[in-house]
């Protein structure tokens, strides 16, 4: 019995590194495809502004990713990520200074992240329709304290930090990018080696077994979506200094890219299996498909047809394994 549990985990590992090392490869045929096919897809310039946009669906990818390992989703993201992007420019405008505009947002999308988790969890009601329910709520919000009109400009040093002439230690480096690095590899690092990381794949491959062992679903749901709210809320004033001030349905496009790199990086949508090391692949991929068909002239509406059918096409081939709990 023991030498079948342990060949199954073997072929758990196996199997999420053919995901990751397939998300990869994915990645580097569409640059030499860009590359060879649009001028100046490769030009160092072009590079940086790809790891800019990137960035921000990057951050916004690893709360994502918490919480659809956990066998969850998080469909509020967009909508605080609008509210980071219209709270820190109307704020500024009142001199409220940025520490405490900041915190100010964290709290509320911590806030919001804490009910998304709780209700999730002690209801057991599908965290799409509660997360969606509280995206809303956060939505019409924002719309009540603007009257519908977003006002103020983003603070100057974070019009800095995404501007591709900024520099970052000496180094011609948008900050912005800097700054997703470092979450990326502590989010890797948790995942492998904390036990709030070991947690959270307990919970998404058997919740029940995760209790047994005194892991108590309800609190890692909620730090999970916790987690989740505050990199949104963070994407989100970062966002705010890319485009110098607030705008309504600016996190819109981060629900779908959000989940899709997720998908193509090979976690499952089950929960249970995947990393966020994987994602970032994801997220590149999908950086790399919107660059070429902008570069090709195709609409936004059909770049959506081309991401619809890239993740699907990545779930069909990650999706014919049984869940984590049924090979243990």
């Amino acid at each position: 019995m023991e030498a079948t549990v342990n060949k199954n985990r073997v072929m758990v590992k196996i199997n999420q590194n053919l995901s990751i090392w397939t998300a990869y490869a994915l990645m580097m045929v569409l640059f030499i495809v860009g590359s060879v096919m649009i001028p100046g897809f490769s030009h160092p310039s072009s590079l940086l502004s790809m790891l800019v946009l990137a960035s921000f669906t990057g951050i916004a990818a690893i709360g994502q990713n918490l919480v659809i390992l956990l066998g969850g989703i998080d469909m509020s993201i967009p909508y605080i990520i609008t509210m980071g992007d219209i709270l820190i420019p109307y704020l500024n405008q009142f001199h409220i200074p940025f520490v405490i505009a900041l915190l100010l947002v964290i709290i509320i999308a911590g806030i919001v992240g804490g009910l998304n988790g709780f209700l999730s969890a002690s209801l057991k009601i599908h965290p799409l329709v509660i997360t969606l329910g509280t995206g809303y709520l956060v939505d019409g919000a924002m719309y009540v304290l603007t009257k519908g009109v977003p006002s103020g400009s983003a603070p100057q040093f974070l019009v800095s930090m995404a501007a591709l002439n900024s520099h970052a230690f000496g180094f011609h480096f948008p900050p912005v990018i800097l700054v997703w690095l470092v979450f990326a590899v502590f989010t890797i690092w948790a995942l492998r080696n904390t036990k709030w990381g070991r947690q959270i794949y307990a919970v998404g491959a058997n919740p029940q077994a995760a209790e047994f062992t005194l892991v108590s679903r309800l609190t890692v749901w909620m730090y999970s979506y916790v987690a989740s709210a505050v990199l949104a809320a963070v994407t989100g004033v970062l966002l705010s200094g890319f485009s110098g001030s607030g705008f309504f349905d600016i996190g819109n496009p981060y629900l779908f890219i959000s989940v899709g790199a997720v998908a193509i990086g090979g976690t499952s949508l089950l929960g249970g299996v995947g990393n966020y090391l994987g994602t970032i692949a994801g997220v590149l991929t999908l950086t790399e498909i919107s660059t070429i068909l902008i570069g090709f002239n195709v609409g936004s509406s059909r770049q959506e047809i081309f991401y619809g059918l890239i993740v699907l096409t990545m779930i069909s081939i990650y999706g014919r394994d049984l869940h984590v709990r049924n090979r243990l």
